[in-house]
């Protein structure tokens, strides 16, 4: 099934914490976005970049290969939702993985078992024990997620776990599951703040996230 598999990687956001260009500052020499995107394309052809404004994406321009397409926000402020929905009317797969920018080590294994796990159903989710789940991390029908996503919008919510809700067979997947394939979980690892940065470079130094 990963031929039919997308990549849509969420670049947007207004950085209030980091600056609006986070998904530029570097771990290992590479940029956040930069590392997104050769993961994206270890899985897939069809891989598309979502910027929150056009000026945000003239700033992404040098990270983004030829073959990768770069989009913005339709709508600007919506959140990653409009974000999500303005990469899917650029699809052309079945399925898409979603991926945010600030997660530096998703795993291509973790990606390919949500998808397989995403067969047949609208979305394949991660699910903690809590309760918790991973919606930026999650496999999507495209189509089922385009109608999802403007039931929601029309509903005036703003994120991709109120989509989750409107879909119809989602299976939530138990983050046990996913252990063999990521024991330290670091496909979940995301940087908001400047000590999640420097825990990531640190991680990167020594080896533990490959």
């Amino acid at each position: 099934m990963a031929g039919d598999l997308g990549v849509i990687i969420l670049a947007g956001g207004t950085g209030r914490r980091m600056g609006p260009n986070k998904p530029l500052l570097e771990i290992g020499g590479r940029s956040m976005l930069g590392r997104a995107v050769a993961t994206a394309l270890t899985v897939s052809t069809d891989v598309v970049v979502v910027a929150g404004s056009s000026e945000q994406g003239m700033a992404y321009k040098t990270e983004i290969s030829e073959q990768v397409v770069l989009v913005h926000d339709k709508i600007q402020g919506r959140g990653p939702l409009i974000g999500l929905y303005s990469g899917l009317e650029c699809l052309a797969s079945r399925y898409v993985a979603v991926l945010p920018c600030d997660s530096p080590f998703v795993r291509k294994e973790v990606i390919l078992y949500l998808c397989e796990t995403a067969s047949g159903a609208d979305a394949a989710v991660p699910a903690w024990p809590d309760g918790k789940i991973e919606p930026l991390h999650s496999v999507f029908h495209v189509d089922s997620a385009k109608s999802a996503a403007v039931e929601t919008m029309k509903a005036e919510m703003d994120t991709i776990r109120e989509m989750i809700q409107q879909m119809n067979i989602v299976r939530f997947v138990p983050i046990e599951s996913i252990k063999p394939l990521d024991p330290s979980f670091l496909t979940f690892f995301n940087v908001n703040t400047v000590e999640d940065l420097n825990k990531a470079r640190e991680i990167w130094s020594t080896g533990s996230s490959r």
